[in-house]
């Protein structure tokens, strides 16, 4: 005796439901993700934009080390190697070593770099003209 297995018709009108909502559920996942894709796109290139624009700031301090200063690369040597170095750069700069809290009058010179030293000769601050 085979028994033929029937679908009733409430049972045909519940699997169609059931398959459409699998269907709406895999679409709806399918749109968030892309969203989210795109958020996370946006926002990896603001961070890079971001970086890119710091660099950009950073990098002309370094660049002008030249005849002109400031002279970053001083900050942390001795005294007198930071005078070396400027003088490498410009030897008609007149380049002073003077500890740190030295009084120093408030005249400019376009042709003065002052050196400010720490008690251990190393230099503090970053070096410019006046």
């Amino acid at each position: 005796s085979m028994r033929i297995h029937q679908t009733s018709p409430n049972s045909k009108v519940i699997k169609e439901r059931y398959c459409k909502m699998v269907n709406a559920v895999g679409i709806a996942s399918f749109l968030l993700l892309g969203a989210g894709l795109i958020v996370a796109f946006f926002q990896i290139n603001n961070r890079a934009h971001e970086a890119e624009v710091l660099n950009h700031v950073a990098t002309p301090m370094m660049g002008m080390q030249s005849k002109q200063g400031p002279w970053p690369a001083c900050t942390g040597i001795k005294g007198e190697d930071c005078c070396d170095l400027i003088h490498g750069f410009n030897q008609n700069l007149q380049c002073d070593v003077i500890p740190e809290g030295s009084m120093v009058t408030m005249d400019f010179r376009e042709d003065r770099v002052r050196v400010f030293i720490g008690e251990d000769d190393l230099v503090v601050g970053i070096p410019s003209r006046g």
